[in-house]
């Protein structure tokens, strides 16, 4: 296993060699976002740019602040 440095807060980049995906309970080899227990969250890729670009973006979802939502009087 192959880790990068940590792209955001719990999520890091990992390649998973075809002979340790069992330890990852993943089906194929590749790179993938794994968080901090080591538990896959997105992937594979087929390289470390696509997981850094795909944890970049999930952090981008997970971290903007939702408008505030107000519910409809009923009369």
């Amino acid at each position: 296993m192959d880790k990068s440095a940590d792209a955001s807060p719990g999520l890091a980049a990992v390649r998973v060699p075809d002979d340790e995906v069992d330890l990852y309970n993943v089906s194929e080899g590749g790179w993938y976002a794994v968080d901090d227990e080591d538990k896959a969250v997105l992937g594979p890729f087929e390289s470390l740019g696509e997981c850094d670009r795909a944890i970049h973006d999930r952090v981008a979802l997970v971290t903007l602040s939702p408008a505030p939502v107000s519910r409809a009087h009923l009369s």
